[in-house]
């Protein structure tokens, strides 16, 4: 097709028969049809092949890339991102159902803007009651979830946890046939975070301002599952964001692994004499790392609470010293 760039869709099923057809016929049925659609059956046990083979009779732009094995949703993607001859690679999850102009939409903006080398969209929750999914006790049904338009939003987004809606995403391949990015298996149920970091790294992030995913909430998906290996892989890919963009403010210093309070309040020195000071992200930084200090001591205290270059707020600096009285009260960003 003239000036119609060839877009790989790339979808993992892992026993999903519930839903896969819905996922797999909106995008069949999108706007956009110069198409390539790789689905990676991970070993399903149940139907989902078979569904998968009827679609494929019916449409000759399915691939079907099969493992009689479980191999897990980071080498499944990595397989995935094998088979790709699109210029430009799809992502959405096969739960989930995507709005008929979803590609149509984004690659337009992508077109117009060759910097842009990834982009997504607002999200429509879809959630039915009593499902049993952890992410459906605190999100209603149908309520839009919205995110940063700008790159610069986002990677400081990135600062504080994953902003991407990773099943609205459209990316350049030349992540994949020119940097080499990969899902990290190293990050196990946070390889979409990891994946997402590194690409903020070689090109401008993006999102649409409208939703153009429907994304279905249930017992199920991983959120729902690993919310405690997330949440320690996501502590790790938070400080790394943190200290890529350390690295970008031209600030040569890195908070360690484990950092202490002189960690932090030497940061924080180093803030004060740039005058960032005054930056409500950098205020942010700052408070969230002395939140996240695993101990604390009288000692420290005493000269947080008398330190004249302590930028924070009395509000935040008297929740850090309920931190100090009562640790497991409060939650740890890094």
């Amino acid at each position: 097709m003239e000036n119609k760039p060839l877009v790989s869709v790339l979808i993992c099923a892992y026993n999903v028969e519930k839903y896969i057809e819905e996922c797999i016929n909106a995008v069949i049925n999108q706007t956009y049809k110069n198409l390539e659609i790789i689905i990676v059956n991970d070993g399903s046990s149940d139907n989902t092949y078979f569904l998968l083979k009827k679609l494929a009779e019916k449409d000759n732009r399915i691939k079907i890339l099969n493992f009689n094995n479980h191999i897990g949703i980071i080498s499944a993607l990595n397989e995935g991102l094998k088979e790709i001859a699109g210029e430009y690679i799809a992502r959405t999850d096969s739960d989930d159902i995507t709005k008929p102009d979803w590609i149509e939409k984004i690659l337009t903006c992508m077109q117009n803007d060759p910097k842009i080398i990834a982009m997504g969209s607002y999200l429509t929750v879809l959630s039915e009651e009593n499902n049993g999914s952890v992410l459906a006790n605190h999100h209603k049904n149908k309520v839009e979830w919205k995110n940063s338009l700008e790159h610069k939003d986002i990677v400081e987004k990135m600062l504080f946890g994953n902003p991407i809606h990773n099943n609205s995403m459209v990316m350049r391949s030349e992540i994949y046939t020119k940097y080499h990015l990969i899902y990290d298996p190293d990050y196990h149920y946070a390889e979409d975070y990891k994946f997402w970091l590194e690409v903020s790294r070689i090109g401008k992030l993006a999102n649409y301002p409208e939703s153009l995913v429907y994304y279905r909430l249930h017992r199920n998906q991983t959120s729902s599952i690993h919310n405690s290996q997330q949440e320690i892989n996501g502590k790790k890919l938070r400080l790394q964001a943190l200290n890529y963009y350390l690295k970008d403010l031209g600030i040569d210093y890195q908070l360690p692994e484990k950092f202490l309070f002189k960690d932090i309040a030497l940061l924080q020195e180093i803030f004060y004499e740039r005058g960032m000071f005054r930056e409500n992200i950098i205020r942010r930084i700052i408070y969230e790392c002395y939140l996240s200090l695993g101990e604390y001591n009288y000692k420290d205290i005493y000269y947080f609470l008398i330190n004249k270059n302590n930028f924070l707020s009395i509000k935040d600096k008297f929740k850090i010293i309920k931190k100090y009285l009562r640790p497991d009260k409060y939650s740890s960003t890094y």
